[in-house]
């Protein structure tokens, strides 16, 4: 079970009643294979100081458990993957919240990354328990809190879906235009998450999500 009983959690909203119902309802009635939902802050890492607390600067979806909870709740009940897209956090991660739900979080791009002692001392990779949500951190960037001085990676994220394949017309130079070729369908599409280095290019790490079989 998930503790919310926390009051700092109750009675706060970031979207709001009519806001949250037309999320609700656009999603609910969507006929896509993946739905994304962007976000302009981090879903379940902390931006807080050595622990959980309402203070320092958690100020996202950390900081409205109960509204978070049902959100997630509901993006699960779907029956199709939901990406939440994050930013504002000096670190980027690949969090699997549930079997359809997931946070795919990009940055800094710009700035320097946070020490872990910065985002609650949150693991690395692995599981993670987030203000009573189970996840697991499938990848992240981080500075060790014993490195001397503020650290600068920037990170940028790639998102490529897949539901078709081109197959060439031709079979050489001269064998067909163009306009010969095939785009044929995937029977189950895939969405490819792929986080860059943005000082080499370097691809740091890869994650590839199925959308949900077709009857």
């Amino acid at each position: 079970m998930h503790d919310l009983d926390d009051p700092y959690k109750k009675g706060v909203s970031i979207l709001g009643e009519p806001q949250k119902a037309w999320l609700k309802s656009a999603m609910r009635e969507s006929d896509a294979d993946f739905l994304f939902v962007v976000s302009s802050v981090n879903l379940m890492v902390p931006h807080v100081l050595g622990r959980q607390t309402p203070n320092n600067k958690d100020e996202a979806w950390t900081a409205v458990a109960v509204e978070r909870e049902e959100l997630i709740s509901f993006w699960d009940s779907i029956g199709k993957p939901v990406f939440v897209l994050t930013g504002d956090l000096h670190n980027s991660f690949a969090i699997k919240i549930t079997d359809r739900v997931w946070e795919f979080a990009s940055g800094p791009h710009n700035s320097t990354n946070h020490r872990l002692i910065e985002e609650v001392n949150r693991p690395t990779s692995g599981p993670y328990e987030s203000r009573g949500r189970e996840c697991e951190i499938r990848w992240s960037t981080f500075v060790p809190n014993e490195a001397e001085g503020r650290k600068r990676r920037p990170v940028y994220t790639v998102v490529q879906a897949n539901n078709t394949f081109r197959v060439p017309g031709g079979l050489g130079a001269g064998q067909g235009p163009p306009s010969d070729d095939i785009w044929a369908a995937y029977d189950v599409p895939q969405v490819t998450f792929q986080y860059y280095d943005g000082l080499t290019g370097d691809l740091l790490y890869a994650e590839s999500i199925l959308a949900a079989p077709r009857d």
